[in-house]
């Protein structure tokens, strides 16, 4: 299937010309900066001495032009051990990040999306090895009919590329919630389910959502926010799909021209596609396309599942927390203890039993995993294009949250942050990070 033919956004805008004087001011006020200048850096207090060597290190990367915008948060044993913001919001946006900035955060998304499905089936409301087609009627055609929750869920129901090319002849419909939904409940598997994992990048928020709509009678994004915005304080500060009135804390993308091409040229390589799991569709220029259009209003305000979260560190670091602590998403009742956002929480009290998250089928452990397949049962990891991730080590109640608007692809400062903190910690390196 081909690619879907986005229409690039213009290149040449208003904010080209303007752009000069803050840039240079940005770049001055990098020039000027060194290992104890704070000026860089958000004035919110310091939790911890990592924190205070951690802010160290940002601003080193900020001197090295690695980073751009940065927020950083991370919970040990239930405390709040860092939550750091700093640099600015975009290349031509010299305002400071702030702790409620939003980031664009891409497949960091689908760990968020996959909870929700969890979090239904927690409520007796489904079965992860439950047939599609039971929950979802129209989805049971075009040899659907043996697509089982839990092979959406481990990028094994051979829909990898599904709706790949819906954009060719109307860009808008990418846009189009239900249109997509609709389109994707229609469309022909490639392969057998469960025999070939393949990444499902845009499709896996397309599945899931019809999945979750269908289970609970509800709109996705009202379901979002029974399950995890309001129960976890997180008002504000964790969309999918942004709402009006949020614009002026958006973080606009940004990314160096080399470092993508050499990325580019890795993902045109046979053996790494292989290695990664990486279908054809997935084309360094659909990735540089939907870079350019992610800084939209239209993309920013659409539902996308897989792609389009806009979220902040401490916003999702919380969510890692609920999952790390008390082994499920607490309902509403169970997680008010946890105070509002903003407040620098330094004890939630939600119940800690050091448990993986649970399923009624424990033949299915494979599947029921949240995040990637890739990682061990005790590390729970979803990185997203460019940088932004979460990462939790349910054995250590650790979890850390990092979020970035100068995007990386071979995700090399926030691997760096990463190793930094872990090591500070004496923990063990996330895999990925390594």
């Amino acid at each position: 299937m081909r690619r879907p033919n986005f229409v690039r956004p213009e290149r040449i805008s208003y904010l080209n010309t303007i752009s000069a004087f803050p840039e240079s001011v940005h770049k001055a006020n990098m020039n000027n900066a060194t290992s104890t200048d704070t000026k860089w850096l958000c004035e919110t207090p310091i939790h911890s001495d990592v924190e205070a060597k951690l802010r160290e290190l940002l601003i080193e990367l900020g001197n090295a032009d690695k980073i751009l915008g940065i927020q950083v948060c991370a919970y040990k044993e239930g405390k709040v051990i860092i939550d750091t913001a700093a640099g600015v919001m975009g290349k031509d946006d010299p305002r400071p990040v702030q702790p409620n900035t939003l980031f664009p955060v891409f497949s960091t998304t689908k760990g968020v999306t996959a909870g929700m499905i969890h979090w239904l089936a927690d409520k007796g409301k489904l079965k992860l090895d439950e047939y599609v087609a039971n929950i979802w009627p129209e989805f049971g055609t075009n040899g659907k009919d043996e697509i089982k929750v839990n092979h959406i869920l481990n990028h094994t129901s051979g829909l990898h590329n599904a709706l790949a090319g819906i954009s060719e002849n109307d860009p808008a419909l990418f846009c189009d919630w239900d249109e997509c939904v609709k389109r994707i409940a229609m469309v022909t598997p490639e392969t057998e389910p469960g025999c070939e994992q393949l990444y499902h990048y845009f499709s896996y928020g397309w599945l899931c959502g019809g999945i979750i709509e269908r289970v609970s009678g509800k709109k996705f994004q009202d379901v979002l926010e029974e399950a995890f915005v309001r129960p976890l304080n997180v008002e504000g500060e964790l969309y999918i799909g942004i709402p009006h009135g949020v614009e002026s804390r958006l973080a606009t993308l940004t990314f160096d021209t080399n470092e993508f091409n050499t990325f580019a040229a890795l993902l045109a390589n046979t053996e790494f596609r292989i290695a990664s799991a990486t279908p054809s569709s997935l084309t360094a220029e659909l990735i540089e396309d939907l870079i350019l259009l992610s800084n939209t209003l239209d993309v920013r305000r659409a539902i996308l599942p897989a792609a389009n979260g806009h979220f902040t560190a401490r916003a999702l670091d919380r969510y890692y927390v609920a999952l790390m602590d008390s082994g499920t998403i607490p309902t509403r009742h169970s997680s008010s203890s946890l105070p509002p956002l903003g407040s620098h929480p330094h004890h939630p009290t939600s119940p800690s039993n050091n448990q993986k998250y649970k399923t009624n089928n424990a033949s299915d452990e494979i599947n029921t995993k949240i995040f990637n397949t890739r990682q061990s049962k005790l590390h729970d990891a979803f990185l997203g294009l460019g940088g932004s991730t979460g990462y939790c080590d349910i054995n250590n109640r650790f979890s850390i949250a990092v979020t970035v608007n100068k995007m990386s692809f071979m995700n090399l400062p926030t691997s760096e942050i990463i190793r930094f903190v872990c090591s500070k910690l004496d923990l063990p390196i996330p895999e990925d990070h390594a």
